[in-house]
């Protein structure tokens, strides 16, 4: 089961996914991928915070030991085939996996490639609030420990931004 959070406020949607950490293990789902959109039957922009190289042993290894690797924030931007509003908390686990899939497939990138498209994508966003709430993301600091600086840190991080971007245009 993929769990949720759901917010909206203004026209801005903000979910977090909980998705499997480890494609070999599906049912631990730790990761946070964070939904945005001004128009969510349409489209999604999705943030998350991943190390570099994460199947990498060496980087596994120090994760697990508590050091810190290198990370980055990702961007990326998807639209909604089925017209179902991937933001609301009617979506189903077939809709979600369906989702999850479509995202995993964009992020078979290396790290040059999936920071270029995060740059392209950034600059394609047209909603203001939107691409002043995606432009804080980039100001977290890109390394990841797993115990005290991971995706659920930089969820929370992003939750705290977008409840101060939405309360400043009410």
């Amino acid at each position: 089961m993929l769990l949720l959070l759901l917010y909206r406020s203004n026209n801005i949607t903000f979910r977090i996914l909980k998705t499997a950490i480890l494609q070999f293990f599906p049912t631990i789902k730790l990761h946070h991928i964070i939904l945005l959109s001004d128009n969510p039957n349409h489209h999604v922009y999705t943030l998350d915070f991943t190390p570099i190289n994460q199947t990498n042993i060496t980087t596994l290894v120090k994760l697990l030991l508590g050091q810190n690797v290198d990370a980055e924030v990702r961007l990326r931007y998807i639209t909604i085939d089925n017209g179902r509003d991937i933001c609301s908390g009617n979506s189903n686990n077939e809709i979600d996996n369906a989702f999850v899939e479509k995202w995993d497939n964009i992020n078979k990138l290396n790290e040059k490639m999936s920071k270029q498209l995060t740059k392209n994508t950034y600059n394609s966003i047209d909603n203001k609030q939107l691409q002043h709430i995606i432009k804080s993301s980039f100001t977290w600091p890109e390394y990841m420990n797993l115990y005290c600086h991971n995706c659920q840190h930089f969820s929370k991080y992003m939750y705290n931004i977008y409840l101060s971007s939405t309360s400043k245009n009410k």
